[in-house]
């Protein structure tokens, strides 16, 4: 929606979150970064919080679905490669 990345955060937190991952709505985004560290409020957040691209989000979401499961433990790795993510220009958990 129009809330920020960062209200969304302290929405969760507020309801007792311990870290959050938020997906873009757009299944095919697998390039648009949004704007996490702050909005125009002076608001903090407490716990972790990671953006996915549309396209990670959805494909997380479709493999939840197709096998029915409400819930996944998803281990998202710090680097996968010997290059720094920044050279790659994608996050290091983009594999699909």
């Amino acid at each position: 929606g129009a809330c920020s990345f960062l209200s969304k955060t302290r929405v969760i937190q507020e309801h007792g979150g311990r870290a959050v991952i938020i997906a873009d709505n757009a299944y095919d985004n697998d390039s648009f970064y949004i704007e996490m560290i702050q909005d125009s409020t002076r608001q903090t957040a407490d716990i972790p919080a990671l953006f996915l691209l549309g396209r990670d989000g959805y494909m997380i979401r479709r493999s939840l679905e197709q096998h029915g499961l409400p819930w996944a433990v998803i281990s998202i790795p710090v680097n996968v490669t010997s290059m720094p993510t920044y050279e790659i220009m994608q996050p290091p958990w983009t594999f699909w």
